[in-house]
């Protein structure tokens, strides 16, 4: 046990009155993923013969056997989004597009008079008249001090309770300013670009804070100027942002926020030179406070109090605390707004009906994904451990650290003052959520949580249950109500398997559930236009079809013939089905019957084409777009070339070419450039880092991450009728294995927030940096030893950035000294 430092305590006595005691925990094994299926409204997909005209060449999954080689280059024209498998739902259930066509959806709200409104991340609103409006209109854009980069952007959006008679409407996203500069922002983008960038990600990082402000509503247009409500965090790294922002049953305004550290290695503030000022000194590491243990900030004094890692209950018109918050009267402004700490990444959050409890799904680090609940937020400032605990138990990596901040809270186990554990966990990765699930468990992300309201049409198993999703997995689950009320965790069952990129949830029109697919296709990578909304049906009488368009070619010379083919449409209750077309896009099904048209198209402008799918009861459509007389660009990848070996770090230079036989020169506006991370832990899966647009050439700096993962370049040139074609690459690393040894046979050791026993050999990408520690003390064979140094006479606790020994495998052995007793 450590001795306690004074400088942990006077924040803490200030909790101490205000905490509640810890609730029981229900534990549960959980699932881990890859990207999955997508469900459109219909099916509508370009399905050419190999080599006919409009052919499509889309990458097969990872894994697959036919994927291609590392390094291969892969063309394929996206005029169409690729075909994927149907999601899986229970029977008479049902996933389907309500909305599509948009930029990387992350919030929703419904409004009293029917209109909709839709955050994306690069930083728009958008709002439509209904959920059947298919354009919308920008209601405000707030690109310029949006940070839209990793996981950073606009995420939260929500409406005043009595909208439209109250004009407010809230946003939480990471502000592009560093925090306490003089310097306006943008500090790292560029106005009128929507996807920014960041010199250094991983190392030194690109710091920002992050906002809630009011928008006022004047019809479809944001009136006047943004109002700043809070301006506060230090978000060092470019994950763990913000998060949601929703009104309460009891009026106020509640916000999350991330922690802001980094996720490549353990963060105790030691990297990029300390933007955020915390207390820190490289040479007593044991005092630390920075990054993930900014989260824990209430705790300690020494610096001023910031909101990384936090929920927080605001009054919706100042931004000030509630006034009946535990610490409003502390004499903190950020004290009283705080009603949880100690989260990583507290993305979404949604409020149990009939009470005020708050359910906080918090994405996990190496071990578990949490669902917290606040049960009342009133009653004290919830610590829910991070980064000291991890699930209900230690955080390996934080403990070896030996870092007070976590010593002191272990030894409050047992106190009020003690972590709390959550309602539930699931495993990140190798274990399923549920029994009888397909879904992946390669890695997992809770995205979205809400509860399904008692006077839905869905059946009555379903009522009142929690679901939840998880954007790793693409799988969507349901804990469905105990005898006290409260979700019951031995209930969880599987409610969509497959679902598309889940981002968000929430409760919508007729008491539906509503999910945003943030647009990500089946490599992994964010396509242009390609996000959507999905509502979960439920049909108890006849079940609708579900339509299926194909076309054999969707562009080529004039005359275009076509044959469009609904053939594959099904009707779950085998009902027989009548076809209806629309070839002129006038809005009306009366151009055409049968299950297939061959229609012959003159003119060079594009062709909208639609089915309608009926049975005796129900109807659904499909639509797609011809281009006659088009034909794609051709695209030429110059730089980098397939046999780059990168470390992190290094600077990777993108240049491409394009010509289009229609237009010549492609536009440079019609340009996209991105770079994503392919992470092979067992099984693969994808991680959008970046997407510069309007340009040809650009230059990426390799970002660190786990090993196995190769990195995937993308080049996209759109001509002026929308056809694309996507030129991918795929980089794999320069792999550096590194031995970890010690003095003492079957000493243990911490290598990268991983326990491992000494000899062990890791595989690292060249250049990354990995977090090493050496147990101060430990007893092996029942013989006591006390650390002296590592071998290359670095500190017990310290960063290793890994070296190129070329083909060597370099030892580093940590060092003890036999102790009497």
């Amino acid at each position: 046990m450590s001795h306690r430092s004074c400088t942990a305590r006077p924040r803490t006595r200030l909790l101490a009155a205000a905490l509640l005691l810890v609730l029981p925990t229900a534990l549960l094994p959980a699932v881990a993923g890859v990207p999955g299926a997508v469900a459109h409204e219909g099916h509508a997909t370009a399905a050419p013969a190999a080599g006919a005209p409009g052919a499509a060449v889309s990458a097969p999954a990872a894994g697959s056997p036919f994927a291609p080689a590392a390094g291969a280059a892969q063309r394929r024209t996206t005029e169409q989004p690729a075909a994927r498998r149907a999601p899986q739902l229970p029977d008479r259930f049902r996933d389907t597009v309500v909305m599509s066509r948009l930029d990387e959806p992350t919030a929703i709200d419904f409004a009293d008079d029917g209109r909709v409104f839709v955050a994306e991340k690069p930083g728009v609103v958008k709002v439509f008249d209904s959920l059947d409006d298919p354009t919308g209109e920008v209601f405000a854009d707030l690109n310029a001090t949006v940070m839209n980069y990793w996981d950073r952007g606009l995420l939260g959006m929500t409406l005043a309770p009595d909208f439209p008679e109250d004009p407010s409407v809230y946003v939480l996203y990471a502000y592009d300013h560093l925090p306490g500069d003089p310097a306006p922002a943008p500090r790292w983008g560029r106005p009128g670009a929507y996807y920014d960038e960041c010199a250094d990600p991983v190392g030194v990082g690109c710091t920002v804070g992050a906002r809630v402000s009011r928008l006022t509503a004047e019809g479809d247009r944001m009136a006047g100027e943004e109002e700043v409500l809070v301006e506060d965090g230090c978000l060092q790294y470019p994950s763990h942002a913000t998060g949601s922002v929703a009104f309460g049953p009891d009026g106020y305004l509640y916000a999350s926020i991330g922690e802001g550290a980094s996720f490549t290695f353990d963060d105790y503030g030691q990297g990029g030179g300390n933007p955020c000022r915390d207390p820190f000194d490289p040479d007593h590491p044991r005092e630390a406070q920075g990054g993930s243990l900014r989260s824990q900030d209430i705790r300690t004094y020494g610096d001023p109090l910031g909101l990384d890692g936090t929920v927080v209950r605001l009054d919706p018109t100042t931004g000030l605390g509630a006034p009946d918050n535990a610490l409003v009267d502390s004499g903190d402004a950020n004290a009283a707004r705080m009603v949880a700490h100690g989260l990583r990444n507290p993305f979404r959050f949604t409020f149990r009906p009939g009470t005020d409890e708050v359910w906080v799904g918090d994405v996990g680090g190496s071990r578990f994904e949490e669902i917290n609940r606040i049960a009342d937020p009133t009653a004290g400032v919830r610590n829910f451990g991070w980064p000291c605990y991890e699930g209900a138990e230690r955080n390996p990596a934080f403990d070896v650290l030996d870092v007070r901040m976590c010593e002191d809270l272990y030894a409050d186990a047992g106190t009020p003052l003690a972590a709390a554990e959550p309602f539930f966990r699931y495993a990140t990765r190798g274990q399923h959520v549920a029994a009888g699930e397909a879904c992946p468990t390669g890695s997992a992300s809770v995205s979205g949580l809400d509860f399904v309201a008692q006077d839905s049409d869905y059946p009555a198993w379903l009522r009142g249950a929690l679901v939840f999703s998880d954007y790793s997995r693409r799988c969507i689950w349901a804990m469905p109500a105990g005898a006290d009320g409260l979700p019951d965790p031995d209930r969880v069952v599987p409610l969509v398997e497959g679902a598309a990129s889940p981002i968000g949830l929430v409760t919508g029109p007729g008491g539906d559930l509503f999910y945003l697919d943030l647009g990500i296709d089946d490599l992994g990578y964010p396509t242009a236009s390609g996000g959507a909304v999905h509502r979960i049906s439920h049909h108890p009488g006849n079940q609708p079809p579900v339509a299926d368009l194909r076309a054999d070619r969707t562009w080529g010379p004039l005359p275009l013939t076509t044959v469009l083919d609904a053939s594959g449409s099904t009707d779950a209750d085998g009902d027989a089905l009548t076809y209806a077309w629309d070839l002129d896009a006038d809005g009306d099904y009366d151009d055409a019957t049968g299950p297939r048209v061959e229609q012959t198209w003159t003119e060079a402008r594009n062709a909208p084409v639609a089915v309608r799918v009926a049975d005796a009861g129900a109807a659904d459509r499909a639509a797609l777009t011809l281009f006659p007389g088009d034909t794609p660009p051709e695209v030429t990848l110059a730089e980098p070339t397939a046999d780059l070996r990168w470390s992190v770090g290094q600077q990777i230079t993108v240049s491409a070419g394009a010509t289009d036989a229609e237009d010549g020169e492609v536009d440079p506006g019609a340009w996209q450039i991105g770079l994503s991370i392919k992470h092979c832990p067992s099984i693969c899966h994808t991680h959008p880092v970046e997407v510069v647009s309007y340009t040809s050439t650009t230059t990426f700096t390799a970002p660190d991450h786990e090993y196995p993962s190769s990195l995937a370049v993308t080049v996209a040139a759109t001509d002026s009728r929308g056809l694309t074609t996507t030129r991918e690459l795929t980089l794999e690393p320069d792999p550096q294995r590194v031995r970890f040894g010690s003095n003492v046979r079957g000493a243990s050791l911490s290598v990268a927030g991983e326990r491992v026993r000494a000899g062990r050999v890791r595989t690292f990408i060249t250049g990354s940096t990995v977090t090493l520690a050496a147990p101060r003390v430990q007893r092996v064979d029942g013989r006591r030893w006390v650390f002296r140094r590592w071998s290359d006479g670095s500190a017990r606790v310290h960063a290793l950035v890994v070296p190129d020994r070329g083909d060597r495998t370099p030892t580093l052995r940590a060092l003890y000294r036999r102790a009497r007793g």
